[in-house]
């Protein structure tokens, strides 16, 4: 008995619950930084070129990174947190044009740059 009062005394001592000023674990939000391009390289081809592998680099792409062009996914292979290839297919170069890429990272886009498609 004596026991149970003495653990009773402890609970009420520590109280239930946050403390005022205390912090909820459940509030807690992780905020990440965005990836960033700062380069692509090339940054320009002639239409109709053969299929190639572009290098974008740039800050926090994670493992899973995927390039976009033109709003549609490429074939992305992570190199570092500041560099990806990324593979263009003989379709993506059909047009000529200003192409808007820009890089997914943990549900976060990155700014977009700008691949310019020129004419022959």
């Amino acid at each position: 008995m004596r026991y149970l009062v003495l653990l009773l005394a402890s609970l009420l001592t520590l109280g239930c619950g946050n403390p005022a000023g205390g912090h909820d674990p459940h509030s807690i939000v992780s905020i990440s930084s965005p990836p960033s391009i700062t380069e692509l390289t090339p940054n320009s081809v002639p239409v109709n070129s053969v299929p190639f592998t572009f290098t974008v680099n740039g800050t926090n792409f994670g493992a899973d990174a995927v390039v976009f062009w033109n709003g549609n996914p490429l074939s992305t292979r992570f190199v570092t947190p500041m560099q990806l290839m990324a593979v263009l297919t003989p379709t993506d170069l059909d047009f000529a044009g200003l192409i808007p890429v820009y890089v997914r990272t943990a549900g976060l886009n990155s700014n977009t740059v700008d691949f310019n498609v020129t004419i022959q």
